[in-house]
C-alpha cells in the first residue's frame, strides 16, 4: 500500500511540473511581440496543450484558449492571444493566425518569425500590387490580401509545396494602412531585360540610359550607381512590339526612333525572356506598377 501511494505522489509531481512549464512558456510569449512590435519570438506556447501533427507543426486541442478570436475554426490557432498583435509600423495591428491544413498547423514561434521577416522585407522587396515577398526563411511566401482587406492589414502566407498557411486578420478597430509602395507607376523606362519568372508572372530587368561618344557614337549602359535587378508583373493585356528579336523572325522592323513595330503577344515576350534573351526595350508602366507596353529597341 505504501509503495502504491509513493508512485501516485511521483506521478502527481511530474504532471504538476509539466503544467507549470507550459504555463511559464505561454506567459513568457506574451511580452515577446507586443502591440507595437513584430519582433521574432521564441517558444510562444509551442508546447502548451497541442496535439502532435506533422513534423515541426502543432494543432491545438479542441476548445483551448488559442481559439478565442472570432472567425477562427476550432483547429486554427490565434497566435496573437499568446504573443500579441502584429503589423507594419504605423499600420493597423492585427491578429496572427496559424491556419489548420491537411499538413498540420504551423507553430506560433515559426508564424511570428515568418510574418516579422515579411514586414522587414516588404518595403524594399515587395513585388506587384500584392506586395509579394518570396523566399522567406523556411520556404515561405507572403503577399497582401486583395482590397479592401489588404489595406486593413490582411496578409496571406504559404509554405512551398505544402498546405501550411498563416495569415493576419484585421481587427475591428484597425486604422487604414498606408498605400503600398510602388516602384515605377505611370513612368516610361529604358531597360535591359534579364529574364522572366513564370511562377510570379514577373519580368526581370535593369535600368539603362544612353551614353554618347565612343567609336560607335554612343551606346546604352546601366544607370550609374544602380546595379539592382528589378521585377515587375506584365499586364495581362499589354502591348508588345518587336524590332528584331522578340517575334520578328530575324527581320528588322523599326520606326524612325529605332523602336520595334512588329506586334507580338505577351506570350511571345515571356518565351523570349525565359530563353535568356537580353532584350533591350522601352517599357511603359501603368498606375498599378504593371508593364503595359514593351517596345524593343534596335541598336546594331
Amino acid at each position: 500500500m505504501g509503495s502504491t501511494t509513493m508512485k501516485s505522489m511521483k506521478v502527481a509531481l511530474v504532471g504538476g511540473a509539466v503544467a507549470a512549464a507550459a504555463l511559464l512558456s505561454a506567459c513568457s510569449g506574451n511580452g515577446a511581440a507586443g502591440n507595437n512590435s513584430a519582433a521574432p519570438v521564441k517558444n510562444v506556447a509551442d508546447t502548451a496543450a497541442f496535439k502532435g501533427t506533422t513534423q515541426g507543426n502543432h494543432a491545438p486541442a479542441k476548445g483551448n484558449a488559442a481559439n478565442k478570436a472570432g472567425g477562427t475554426t476550432n483547429d486554427d490557432v490565434n497566435c496573437s492571444d499568446l504573443g500579441g498583435k502584429v503589423g507594419l509600423p504605423g499600420g493597423p495591428q492585427v491578429d496572427l493566425l496559424a491556419v489548420a491544413s491537411p499538413d498540420g498547423t504551423t507553430g506560433c514561434t515559426e508564424a511570428f518569425n515568418v510574418i516579422t521577416e515579411y514586414y522587414e522585407k516588404v518595403p524594399t522587396e515587395g513585388e506587384g500590387p500584392g506586395q509579394k515577398v518570396i523566399d522567406i526563411t523556411g520556404g515561405w511566401d507572403c503577399a497582401k490580401a486583395e482590397e479592401p482587406a489588404g489595406s486593413q492589414g490582411a496578409v496571406y502566407c504559404g509554405k512551398g509545396a505544402t498546405a501550411l498557411r498563416i495569415e493576419t486578420k484585421p481587427s475591428q478597430n484597425s486604422s487604414p494602412a498606408s498605400p503600398p509602395k510602388l516602384r515605377f507607376p505611370n513612368t516610361t523606362q529604358t531597360v535591359q531585360f534579364a529574364g522572366f519568372d513564370n511562377s510570379t508572372n514577373m519580368a526581370q530587368f535593369k535600368l539603362m540610359k544612353w551614353k554618347s561618344g565612343g567609336p560607335d557614337g554612343g551606346h546604352y549602359v546601366e544607370v550609374p550607381g544602380d546595379t539592382k535587378t528589378y521585377r515587375l508583373p506584365l499586364h495581362e493585356h499589354g502591348e508588345v512590339y518587336s524590332a528584331a528579336t522578340i517575334c520578328s523572325n530575324d527581320s528588322v522592323t523599326v520606326d524612325d526612333r529605332g523602336f520595334g513595330t512588329t506586334p507580338c503577344t505577351p506570350e511571345q515576350l515571356t518565351e523570349a525572356l525565359s530563353g535568356g534573351n537580353p532584350v533591350l526595350a522601352q517599357i511603359h508602366v501603368d498606375g498599378d506598377d504593371r508593364i503595359a507596353t514593351v517596345k524593343e529597341i534596335y541598336h546594331p
